[in-house]
């Protein structure tokens, strides 16, 4: 007898070790309670940070959209003994005029809008290169038999900020009188 209860005893010490007692079992179900809460503030973490780059993209293009020139070109019509230095050449069929830039930034072209009474046009300067502080000397043609009395000159710069060109309208030099040369 006394080899079977050796036996039943063993055989209850594999059960015991097989199943956990109840105060271990507590321990593990808290640990994957613990492991859920941990995932779920991940997931939470991971949302935010998403929701945040696209909220951060979308402002960022609004911005870009808003300010197509942010910098301050300073662009302007040369005085001489106060006089501005733009006239219609009636000879040459032509409008003359001088620009100033300003220190910020290089004027890498400009587009020059004339409007007559009768027709406006487009005039595109790619070689109107103005170095920061520097000078410019140019013409574009103009026939007042043609397009009629001028009523306005638009002269836009444009210019490569963050390595593409800009044209900034909003900076254009407007000009009403245009005396002849």
């Amino acid at each position: 007898m006394s080899n079977k209860k050796h036996i039943t005893s063993s055989r209850t010490k594999r059960k015991e070790k097989s199943i956990p007692s109840k105060k271990n079992l507590g321990q593990f179900q808290l640990n994957r309670k613990a492991i859920t809460i941990i995932m779920g503030f991940a997931l939470l973490v991971s949302l935010g940070v998403a929701a945040g780059s696209v909220v951060m993209k979308l402002g960022s293009a609004q911005v870009e959209d808003q300010a197509e020139c942010a910098i301050d070109i300073n662009l302007k019509i040369t005085q001489l003994s106060g006089k501005d230095q733009l006239c219609l050449n009636t000879a040459t069929k032509t409008i003359d005029f001088t620009l100033e830039n300003g220190k910020n930034i290089k004027v890498e072209g400009l587009l020059v809008n004339t409007l007559g009474a009768k027709k406006a046009q487009t005039s595109e300067l790619n070689d109107a290169i103005i170095p920061k502080a520097g000078m410019y000397v140019g013409n574009v043609p103009y026939n007042p038999a043609i397009a009629g009395q001028i009523k306005q000159v638009k002269i836009i710069p444009k210019v490569n900020m963050y390595d593409e060109e800009q044209i900034c309208t909003e900076k254009a030099i407007i000009i009403e009188k245009i005396p002849p040369c």
